[in-house]
């Protein structure tokens, strides 16, 4: 622990008008930065983070600070702080925070007389790992973390190892920004300050904007990426009696009339086919595998029936801003019409438009039914 440097003597009695760094500033701390980096550095290498994510961010927080009572310090100062972080997956995240604080020291001149400096002075350095639950657009976290936290006031100066917990919200407010509360509990470790202290306890609460980026952009599944289809048996001698390019073993309605439109099921529709199976994940506008061989079945009808010219429709569940889930719904109809094209359909056949959040065909309000809204349909507009 360093003691302070005072800057000149006054009438017998030291004053206290600024500090400076002694040469080595503190083992301790040196050693935890170079810990925190390395750790930072290492865990970025397994990065889980899916195509569409926004992984990286940076976080600006502005609040106040309920400091330990014996510290003799009045509260003082807003709180602020600047993070840099990594969302390793959906649910985890890990930053690299500053933040720093100020408070008015109490009978600073009782404690060294003729002292000109009043403030007890706080800089912290963190790592701090945020566990996220859920999937919804705002969503509850706990979170724990260390940090070198450097203090000066009127009695002296040094740098101690604190211990971090807390709880917080945090909000998706659209595709690049983000909002945080968050209430924290600092134990500060540091023992030389006040006399008969080993530890003081500082509660922080605070708010927090980010800016969300990185990862790559949502893109569909090439072909040779999916899973072959499971062998299918061997057709009979007329596998296709009712002439419609729905083999017998998958036709529900054999006996539909010459020339109708039909589904993947081989029944006659009148405006929308049912893409059963060609769902997404949330937040994204990736293909899954089992919707590549939905879709492959689909452009094969199409190819079968010429004269159809078909809207893909895309669709969200509610959760997020409605214009976000617009943009979302878009690129998820954009990513089926493309594939489509993609196995020989005539891309002037093909128009694609995103409904938003809009048309729900199941509940919002479970992870089921949500998974059911996240969808796309091929809507029949001429044939």
């Amino acid at each position: 622990m360093q003691s302070l440097v005072f800057a000149r003597e006054c009438a017998g009695y030291r004053c206290v008008d600024s500090f400076n760094w002694l040469g080595d500033v503190s083992v301790k701390f040196s050693r935890l930065i170079t810990v925190l980096a390395a750790a930072f550095m290492a865990a970025s290498s397994f990065s889980l983070a899916a195509d569409g994510a926004q992984p990286w961010h940076f976080t600006y927080q502005i609040g106040g600070v309920d400091l330990d009572s014996d510290r003799d310090t009045e509260d003082g100062d807003v709180w602020q702080g600047l993070g840099f972080g990594y969302f390793f997956n959906n649910n985890f995240s890990l930053d690299f925070e500053y933040d720093e604080f100020d408070g008015d020291f109490r009978g600073f001149d009782t404690a060294v007389p003729g002292a000109t400096f009043d403030s007890w002075e706080f800089r912290s350095y963190s790592l701090m790992g945020r566990y996220f639950f859920g999937d919804r657009a705002f969503r509850p976290f706990v979170l724990g973390g260390l940090s070198a936290t450097d203090h000066r006031s009127v009695l002296d100066e040094g740098t101690d190892l604190s211990l971090n917990v807390g709880v917080g919200l945090h909000g998706q407010l659209a595709k690049h920004f983000s909002v945080r509360a968050q209430g924290l509990l600092r134990y500060d470790q540091d023992g030389s300050s006040i006399q008969d202290r080993s530890n003081f306890k500082d509660f922080i609460y605070s708010l927090g904007i980010s800016y969300d980026f990185g990862g790559r952009t949502p893109r569909a599944e090439p072909a040779a990426a999916a899973p072959p289809p499971p062998p299918r048996p061997a057709a009979p001698p007329n596998p296709d009696l009712d002439g419609d390019g729905v083999p017998n073993e998958r036709d529900k309605c054999p006996n539909t009339r010459p020339g109708a439109v039909v589904d993947l099921d081989g029944c006659e529709v009148e405006a929308v086919i049912d893409l059963k199976g060609v769902y997404f994940d949330f937040d994204k506008a990736t293909l899954r595998p089992e919707g590549i061989a939905v879709l492959n079945d689909a452009a094969a009808l199409l190819k079968t029936n010429e004269r159809v010219v078909v809207e893909v429709a895309g669709h969200t569940d509610s959760v997020g801003s409605e214009p976000y889930n617009q943009a979302l719904s878009e690129r998820r109809a954009n990513t089926v019409k493309d594939y489509l094209t993609s196995q020989g359909v005539t891309a002037t056949r093909l128009t694609a438009r995103g409904y938003g959040e809009v048309q729900p065909v199941a509940t919002n309000d479970t992870d089921a039914g949500r998974q059911l809204n996240r969808r796309v349909e091929l809507i029949v507009l001429d044939r």
